[in-house]
C-alpha cells in the first residue's frame, strides 16, 4: 500500500467527524458535530493533513489545496 493511502486511512480511522463524513463506520460513537462544515471543506482539512504535513515535503503552504483536495477525495 502507498504509505499517502495509508496515511489517509489513519487520518480518517482516527476522527470520528470524517469517519461519519466519508460513510466510514464510526463504531461506538453517538453524536457526532461536524462543526456545519461541507463535505468539501471536509476534503481540504484532510488535504492539509495529508500534503501539506507530509514528511517528505514534496508539498507546501503554496500549493493549491483545491487542487490537492481533489486529489484526496478522488
Amino acid at each position: 500500500m502507498h504509505y499517502l493511502t495509508d496515511n489517509l486511512l489513519g487520518l480518517i480511522e482516527e476522527n470520528d467527524v470524517w469517519k461519519v463524513a466519508f460513510g466510514f463506520n464510526k463504531g461506538d460513537v453517538k453524536l457526532v458535530n461536524s462543526g456545519g462544515k461541507k463535505i468539501i471543506e471536509h476534503h481540504k482539512s484532510v488535504a492539509e493533513k495529508l500534503f501539506i504535513m507530509d514528511p517528505a515535503r514534496k508539498w507546501d503552504r503554496k500549493s493549491d489545496i483545491k487542487k490537492l483536495a481533489n486529489a484526496m477525495k478522488n
